[in-house]
């Protein structure tokens, strides 16, 4: 544990440690005997043991930072109002305010190669190994633990003529390696594996021997593995064939579906045009292929990325005529509508990861079901979302119309059924070379169906808007059955950020129209913003599972729960995790399957009727373990884990690590980019309630009648307020009586005056209101007087003057 205090300027923090698993031993920086009200100059940091414990000394720190840790002890009960904000984001703290930090990590690390980038990809997973994919390497990693078998390691470097063609086409030292992308098993001691090989894919086919060594044999890889290994691409192998989906040129600009001969036209924007291959499997007759690509069909009106799934029969040969031999016959794709329902519809356009298909019960009913991450637009609002969708609906939409577009400014619009050819184009038939040429043609002209993928539940399952971070992938814990019978799929959801969220949607078994999200946990991996590439669930026979999740040039494992941390009955039950339950007779909160024994209390709605009335225990709600090895983890929301009608607290304010009834902001954690000790940290997931030190006293919780009155009461006064202030300020800046000795003449006549002194032998009558005569100060200007001579002269008369050319003063 951390208590960091700002103090401004470039002096930021003090750290004082709390070393007890209790929490109840204190370091203070001063002399041990005076406590911590005062705070020598000259004195050390100790330790005060308040259970008995000897006086520590650990290393001195400044003496300025002694006084700031002793201001901000004085302002404790501040840390709740100023931090612990309900639903918002997290604040700058003022000087000397408490910053609470906490460093724990509860997982396994595998780190590769430091010094370089590996990019690692998951490739498969075999036993209880895991191959790996990095640079010029295919690691075997076992799962408990996260430790290389190093035997099993492939090594594969590109040659040096390879190298250096790729060094003379421009790329740097970094992409001229061999990234390893691809790996099936072909058989017993059978495998093939394929890499960048510096820009020139390239594919070797090994095979075991009888003394255990391995033999080789290379081929071609384009077609099969990317060129840069930051392309998206996906395979899968079936039935002795791989089947992927990438880019088959060095610049990237040809994608194609590949099976070997087989290959969608690059030519035809119509079938490709742009994808980002995300996920691929295979299922009944079909190899199923998910992307996001730019849409065909939204030509005429701009530029728009779709997301879709595309199909192709695994026993297509291509077609009879030459000029199709090597062409795809069964080729279609549809769209994926992720969006939240409307008369307008907010559409998640661009498809980031599916899951394989889960096969479980959702509203009495079994079903197929994949997740799938959608997200916006990047120059759009941004916004993540997780929708399911039935296998038996995408069957579905592919024996509907097709779409077509007549002339290249015509719309698209569905094809009529009379010129749907039989067989039907995109079916599944023993020899596709015998299909007649028009079929094959019409399903190359016509591989966008008319209808969208209905999403299973109707609407996006999770939604989230954030500005930092979007869902990157989320793989699924299929039916995880609740003590009261109930299953749901548990969702483990990455981010770019280095975020996993888990989640559940409580109401799953209710019916496919019910939705009820969960976030149970928000879990912070990684000390820095980190995409999350991948990620694997790894559940053992009569162990634990672990999740395992994987960056570019980091694999790190961690638990699929953290249930140790609800400390009591309404606490546990509250978190609404399937994996977690209190167990009665112990006292405390654990994972199902455990060695405890006796009843378990666990309830997916979050309350249960024998413990819902016992309050948390906020002073024991985190016992962190003795000698623990601690990690920057941070959040600055405290995840739900009991409702707030089940706390007990002298007042109706806010309660830290309780969740507050009502709905709450999209915004869950903070931005990740900000510098280091601003914010709250938790372990991964966050704590279950409040911790030693900070105050329960939450910023109060208003009614509206309340507000409305306060609200009017401001408004009267800041027009009371506003219109004396602006009453005496025009008095103030008013002018004054202009001075002079005519008090009768008008303040305006006086002003054009200007000079009083013009007419320095005026009568003081003249300008009297009562004087019938009107003087006026003139210059006239006479061409000539009789003598010639030219007659400018200034006169004041009492006289009428006639017009003449005069310039009026």
């Amino acid at each position: 544990m951390q208590i960091i205090v700002n103090l401004g300027g470039s002096v930021r923090a003090c750290v004082i440690f709390l070393a007890s698993p209790s929490l109840r031993r204190l370091v203070v920086c001063g002399d041990a005997a005076q406590g911590a009200a005062t705070f020598p100059r000259a004195s050390p940091c100790l330790t005060d043991g308040l259970q008995g414990h000897a006086h520590a000394p650990v290393p001195p720190v400044m003496p300025s930072l002694c006084m700031a840790v002793h201001a901000a002890m004085r302002v404790t009960r501040h840390f709740g109002r100023s931090v612990l904000r309900r639903g918002g984001g997290v604040k700058r703290p003022a000087v000397g305010e408490f910053i609470w930090k906490r460093y724990e990590l509860e997982a396994q690390i595998f780190p590769g190669n430091s010094s370089v980038t590996d990019y690692f990809r998951l490739l498969q997973r075999d036993g209880d190994s895991l191959l790996i994919g990095a640079r010029n390497i295919v690691y075997n990693i076992s799962i408990h633990n996260l430790e290389e078998n190093y035997s099993q390691r492939i090594v594969w470097y590109s040659t040096d003529k390879d190298s250096s063609v790729c060094f003379n086409k421009g790329k740097s030292v970094a992409d001229c390696q061999n990234y390893i992308r691809v790996l099936a098993k072909e058989g017993d001691g059978q495998f093939l594996v394929c890499g960048t090989n510096a820009y020139k894919p390239l594919c070797r086919h090994y095979a075991q021997q009888a003394d255990g060594s391995f033999n080789f044999t290379e081929t071609n890889g384009a077609g099969q593995c990317p060129y840069d290994p930051r392309h998206n691409s996906t395979y899968v192998y079936v039935d002795g064939e791989l089947y992927s989906g990438t880019v088959a040129d060095f610049q990237g600009t040809i994608p194609l579906i590949f099976r070997q001969p087989l290959k969608t036209d690059h030519n035809d924007y119509k079938q490709l045009n742009a994808p980002d291959f995300v996920h691929s499997f295979d299922y009944g007759d079909f190899v199923f292929f998910f992307f996001r690509e730019t849409a065909v069909e939204y030509m005429n009106c701009g530029k728009r990325v779709y997301s879709r799934v595309a199909r192709v029969c695994k026993g297509d040969r291509g077609g009879g005529p030459q000029r199709l031999k090597n062409s795809w016959t069964s080729f279609l794709k549809s769209r994926l509508n992720c969006s939240v329902p409307g008369g307008y519809p907010f559409y998640f356009d661009e498809i980031q990861s599916t899951t394989d298909i889960i096969t479980g019960i959702y509203g009495g009913e079994s079903h197929e079901i994949i997740y799938a991450v959608f997200t916006t637009p990047p120059n759009s609002i941004p916004g993540s979302a997780v929708c399911a969708f039935s296998m038996r609906a995408i069957l579905d939409t592919f024996e509907g119309s097709f779409k077509e577009q007549q002339t290249l400014n015509s719309n698209w619009l569905p094809v009529h059924p009379s010129k749907v050819p039989e067989p039907r184009p995109g079916s599944c038939v023993p020899d596709s070379q015998t299909l007649p040429e028009f079929n094959v043609n019409f399903a190359k002209d016509h591989s966008l169906m008319d209808e969208a993928v209905p999403g299973f539940f109707g609407r996006p399952l999770l939604i989230k808007a954030f500005f930092e971070y979007r869902f990157t992938k989320v793989v699924v814990d299929p039916q995880v059955n609740f003590q009261d019978g109930k299953t749901v799929d548990v969702l483990f959801i990455a981010t770019d950020g280095g975020i996993i969220f888990k989640a559940i949607n409580a109401q799953s078994s209710a019916g496919v129209d019910s939705i009820d999200p969960v976030i149970i946990e928000e879990i912070r991996v990684f000390d820095r913003p980190v995409p999350i590439v991948n990620m694997q669930l790894a559940k053992q026979a009569g162990g634990e599972g672990k999740l395992i999740i994987i960056t570019d040039d980091e694999v790190k494992s961690i638990d699929l729960h953290r249930c140790q941390r609800a400390s009591s009955c309404s606490a546990c039950v509250g978190l609404q995790d399937p994996y977690c339950g209190w167990f009665v007779g112990h006292g405390r909160c654990g994972p199902l399957g455990s060695q405890f024994a006796g009843p378990v209390f666990q309830n997916v709605s979050g309350h249960h009727y024998q413990c819902s009335n016992r309050s948390v225990d906020h002073s024991t709600i985190y016992d962190p373990p003795v000698d623990e090895d601690y990690s920057f983890v941070e959040s600055n929301r405290i995840p739900p884990i009991t409702p707030a009608k089940d706390i007990n607290v002298a007042k109706n304010n806010a309660v830290p690590g309780v969740a507050p009834e009502g709905d709450l902001p999209n915004e869950i954690l903070g931005p990740l980019g900000r510098e280091p000790g601003i914010g709250i940290a938790y372990a991964e997931g966050g704590v279950t309630g409040p911790v030693v030190g900070a105050s329960l006293e939450g910023p109060p919780i208003y009614s509206a009648e309340t507000l409305a009155i306060a609200v009017t009461t401001a408004c009267v006064a800041a027009l009371v307020i506003g219109f004396i202030s602006g009453f005496l300020f025009s008095r103030k800046c008013r002018g004054d009586e202009y001075a002079h000795t005519y008090s009768e003449t008008p303040y305006l006549d006086s002003k054009l005056s200007k000079r009083d002194n013009l007419v320095p032998s005026a009568d003081p009558n003249m300008y009297t209101a009562n004087n019938k005569h009107i003087n006026n100060l003139v210059t006239n200007y006479n061409p000539k007087n009789i003598n010639g001579k030219s007659n400018t002269n200034t006169t004041t008369d009492s006289k009428l003057l006639k017009p003449a050319k005069c310039a009026y003063i």
